[in-house]
């Protein structure tokens, strides 16, 4: 750490602040970029940056950042205030030497040839130690690398899949949104139903979907507010398989969200839902990335051993943050289980496009050579299924799911057509003749006799039946058909009146007369007022993409500039402080400009208070240069620059001490 007052760093400072004003400015960038809670609003002199660092609030921040060895040469400080370097050495080896330039750039303790820590800590809980200097090493062993890519891969592709599927579901049948926010258990079970996963899964997939700005909050007629998917969805389904992943598992990596506590209950005894605001925990992305850095560390051909590997990875995790929650055994084996999920980790180590991501480099080419490639055929069997090869593109699977249930996932996709499947295609509008030139053009073998007639069968019972509203109509083809309905003993909950041979009307709503008939082997279609065939398929809804969410690259990009400037204004305060004026301090406007004239004219410095455009009073020191039009042109000593100041803004001046 090297220093810019040379005077100063020769004798032994009184305080923190007497320290700081003797370091020079990458120095304190250093101490505002680890300890980012002091940059805002900027200090205007080392005496305010010791005050906020000094906070109870902002040291314990700064203590949490500390590993087991830092926490124990602290602690060693603490009980002997006034200790010399060399006295720690001693004391604890040779490795306090590192520990406690660490603590001095944390500005946790100060002085040179006295070490003292500053007097907030002790309040503190800071916890004697026995720890080693060294982290506890991970138990490791050989790993198949082959075998992991590929594995971690097959997860990520699933894991897009399933969410393009919650997002395509939910922009037609969105849920509501809870009264105090969150999604209901009810329709969290439906979304594990629907992606074929246990409910912590499906948890999972609505809470990274949610991060990554997918999902938000919106309104559809019939549920206000709902769940649905946002704009950024549609240019996010546009994007290869290697994109969409990598969007998702950074939002993963950075999300404040801990999706293992859903169904537990807070400390008010309330249920925790997915999407819930009480799952957030500022710490969470912190110790996740710190999960995944260290399972950086082992080599590419290594990973955790089986067995042992776990708990050596939450005894090193101990050790380098032994200040995190005592929950950490169970969130550490969450986050490995959620990336496991994600296809970040597989077989206990990291996957490669994982290491791109933790490392800050592009993951989607590293993922892209993995993945299956997309296929555009399927192969339709005599027993009504159809088998996907591989991976659907996403036109092809959103089209054959909406005339097939999914049977099964894994390597092949297992699709099933039955009677209600063709019977959605054809409520969403397709005709029979669009059904089966689909099928021709997908299926890699002649379509079976079979589905042949299944779609002949259920396009020859559709729309021979047509229900209207009323409240709602029927309107058969024949009055027989008409007749059988209305003797139907099942049927006569819905109050059907006859009005002519072949209409009847009812007082129930449409919706339950459609599932009715259909539930008693009918197949009715919707029928529009004009008496063609109405397409039933519901509108697909959106809602606004969240914008309160910055990228992580702007948030750290920000705080590098908000940390620059905060070092600026610090330069300036203490340049200011050093040279209080030695004169009478003027504060008139003839007198101000009367005093900077005669300094102008003498070559000496200027002692400002000015005040600027947020009207915050700051302390400069000036040589005048020039002057004139409601503004004096000077040097900034302090900034080394050429400032103007508006005359009526400075509120006193007087001669700087030389």
């Amino acid at each position: 750490m090297s220093t810019s007052d040379s005077a100063g760093a020769d004798r032994e400072p009184r305080s923190l602040a007497d320290e700081l004003r003797t370091w020079d400015d990458e120095a304190r960038l250093a101490l505002l970029t680890l300890r980012p809670d002091l940059v805002t609003p900027a200090p205007r002199s080392s005496g305010q940056l010791a005050a906020r660092a000094t906070t109870l609030v902002s040291a314990t921040r700064a203590v949490d950042l500390l590993d087991a060895w830092q926490l124990r040469v602290l602690r060693a400080v603490l009980d002997a205030p006034g200790v010399s370097p060399a006295t720690l050495t001693r004391d604890l080896g040779p490795e306090a030497a590192p520990a406690l330039v660490h603590l001095r750039e944390l500005a946790l303790v100060f002085g040179r040839d006295q070490v003292r820590p500053v007097s907030i800590l002790a309040q503190g809980a800071i916890v004697a130690t026995d720890a080693a200097p060294s982290a506890p090493p991970l138990a490791i062993g050989p790993a198949d690398t082959a075998l992991l890519a590929r594995t971690a891969a097959g997860a990520a592709f699933e894991f897009v899949r399933r969410t393009e599927q919650l997002l395509d579901r939910w922009g037609t049948h969105p849920p509501g949104v809870l009264k105090g926010g969150g999604l209901g258990v009810r329709e969290l079970k439906s979304v594990a139903t629907l992606l074929h996963v246990d409910e912590p899964t499906a948890a999972l997939v609505v809470e990274v979907a949610s991060a990554a700005r997918l999902l938000g909050q919106g309104r559809t007629p019939e549920v206000d507010p709902a769940w649905l998917p946002t704009d950024a969805a549609d240019v996010w389904l546009g994007k290869d398989p290697a994109e969409r992943w990598a969007d998702l598992a950074v939002a993963w990596l950075h999300s404040a969200r801990l999706v293992a506590l859903v169904r537990t209950k807070d400390q008010k005894g309330v249920t925790l839902n997915a999407l819930s605001p009480g799952l957030s925990r500022l710490w969470a992305p912190v110790a996740r990335q710190e999960v995944l850095q260290t399972l950086g560390e082992v080599p590419s051909d290594q990973a955790l051993a089986a067995g042992t590997g776990g708990a050596s990875l939450v005894a090193r995790l101990a050790w380098l943050a032994p200040r995190r929650p005592s929950s950490r055994e169970r969130f550490v084996t969450s986050v490995m289980s959620e990336a496991a999920h994600l296809g970040i980790v597989a077989m206990g180590a990291l996957a490669p496009a994982a290491r791109a991501l933790v490392e800050g480099e592009e993951a989607a080419p590293v993922l892209a050579p993995l993945l299956p490639a997309p296929v555009e055929q399927v192969l339709i069997q005599a027993d009504l299924t159809a088998v996907a090869p591989g991976p659907l593109t996403t036109e092809v699977s959103r089209r054959l799911t909406l005339l097939a249930d999914i049977e099964s996932h894994g390597a092949a996709t297992v699709y099933r057509f039955t009677a209600a499947s063709i019977r959605r295609g054809l409520d969403a509008g397709w005709s029979i003749t669009e059904v089966e030139a689909f099928l021709r053009q997908v299926s890699a073998t002649p379509v079976p006799q079979a589905l042949t007639y299944l779609i002949s069968d259920v396009g020859r019972r559709f729309g021979t039946v047509r229900v209207g509203s009323a409240r709602c109509y029927l309107r058969a083809d024949d009055s027989a058909t008409l007749s059988e309905i209305l003797a139907a003993p099942g049927l006569a909950s819905l109050g059907l009146r006859r009005l002519a041979p072949t209409v009847a009307v009812s007082d129930l709503a449409l919706s339950t007369v459609l599932e009715r008939l259909r539930d008693h082997g009918q197949t009715p279609a919707v029928e529009a007022p004009d008496g063609s065939l109405h397409v039933a398929r519901p509108d697909s809804y959106r809602a606004r993409t969240p914008t309160s969410v910055r990228p992580v690259e702007a948030d750290a990009t920000r705080l590098i500039a908000q940390a620059h400037n905060a070092v600026r204004v610090i330069g300036s305060g203490d340049s200011a402080e050093s040279h209080r004026p030695r004169g009478e301090l003027v504060t008139s406007p003839a007198d101000i400009v009367a005093l900077l004239r005669e300094v102008a004219e003498s070559a000496e410095s200027a002692w400002l208070t000015y005040l600027d455009p947020s009207g915050r009073a700051t302390e400069h020191v000036v040589r005048p240069v020039a002057i004139g039009a409601g503004s004096l042109s000077a040097y900034d000593q302090s900034s080394g620059a050429a400032l103007t100041f508006l005359l009526h803004r400075i509120r006193g001046a007087a001669l700087a001490k030389p």
